[in-house]
């Protein structure tokens, strides 16, 4: 959470003794963030909605006066005490002029388990795209909610977003990763010490070079070597890590009806792989030099806040790998002979 000094520019009228909602409020207009979604009679603002975390504010007895347009920029905002209800929320658009009036805000927030959940937007090196995500998606939780929302692991891995190789992968076209979570230090000192976990010499010869010299060209350099099959070892090793620090969440609660549709897509897949003379169970199977993985795509709990046509969805990373020196998790999307690796939607 910033400092009151910063965030009351952000939002002038707020007070320093003013509950967290309040700030958690100014920072959205401090990130450019903000928006208020509309669902019959009840008024929801998105804090940070990702795979990891959804948090928002609910505001209570709200009224809402002017036409808000949520594609349209505020060009500032500010909170006074009413008269009538206890705070009004001041926006203004343009030559539109906005008041929310409320009687105060409420947080809600749930992390989630997130290590099973994919999306393929951009083709090649989906197994790198994937862990950019993940490990973008859990600096995300880092960033807005703060570290007492992250446990040890979750700590340990954010940093690695900021290692400009590695972000190079991102899975999101014109993406603006860059902007959110530009190189730092820690990026190269984190992935120092995970190419030290796994015996990486030849990359961690790179980095140095890169520490050197952090230039575009030797970003681009270490960005393709992570694509080579000598990077397995480095990779299967940073996903492991993920996989640890997302495990003990709890999956998302959609309710009875939707858990039992989602638990039967799950089951008719695992029927439909061992049909065809895989073995394992979900989500992970496995024949011959074949490993697939059933990855999901999962709409957020909190409906209002999901986009129109976003739906439950599983797709499976198909890995063939006979080179069986760096055989393993998601081996055959690396780049070498003998090693395949596709994306096939269910």
């Amino acid at each position: 959470m910033q400092a009151y000094k910063d965030l009351v520019k952000a939002l002038p009228g707020l007070k320093e003794n003013m509950p967290r909602a309040f700030y958690m409020l100014a920072e959205l207009f401090d990130y450019g963030s903000f928006d208020i979604c509309r669902s019959d009679d009840k008024y929801i603002i998105p804090y940070i909605m990702n795979d990891a975390v959804e948090c928002y504010l609910t505001v209570e007895n709200a009224v809402l006066k002017g036409d808000y347009q949520s594609e349209e920029e505020i060009i500032s905002a500010s909170l006074v005490l009413g008269s009538e209800k206890g705070y009004g929320l001041i926006l203004h658009q343009q030559d539109n002029v906005i008041t929310l009036w409320f009687d105060n805000l409420h947080v809600h927030e749930a992390c989630f388990k997130y290590h099973e959940i994919g999306h393929f937007w951009v083709k090649g090196q989906e197994q790198w795209r994937m862990l950019v995500y993940m490990v973008g998606t859990i600096a995300d939780k880092y960033m807005y909610m703060g570290k007492e929302y992250c446990n040890e692991t979750e700590c340990f891995i954010q940093s690695l977003i900021y290692f400009a190789p590695f972000r190079r992968w991102t899975p999101v076209p014109g993406d603006l990763m860059e902007y959110h979570f530009p190189a730092r230090v820690e990026g190269i000192d984190i992935m120092e010490e995970l190419c030290r976990e796994v015996s990486d010499i030849d990359y961690l010869k790179l980095i140095a070079r890169y520490r050197a010299n952090p230039c575009e060209k030797t970003e681009k350099l270490l960005s393709r070597h992570l694509a080579d099959a000598k990077r397995v070892p480095l990779y299967q090793y940073i996903y492991k890590l993920v996989i640890k620090a997302s495990k003990d969440y709890p999956e998302r609660n959609y309710g009875n009806q939707i858990n039992e549709r989602i638990k039967e897509k799950r089951k008719a897949l695992e029927k439909e792989l061992l049909q065809k003379g895989y073995t394992g169970k979900y989500p992970v199977f496995s024949k011959k030099n074949t490993t697939v993985r059933v990855m999901e795509e999962q709409p957020y709990v909190t409906a209002i806040l999901e986009w129109d046509d976003y739906k439950y969805k599983q797709q499976l990373m198909v890995s063939e790998c006979s080179a069986k020196k760096y055989d393993g998790i998601n081996a055959g999307f690396f780049k070498g002979i003998g090693r395949h690796g596709r994306i096939v939607q269910v």
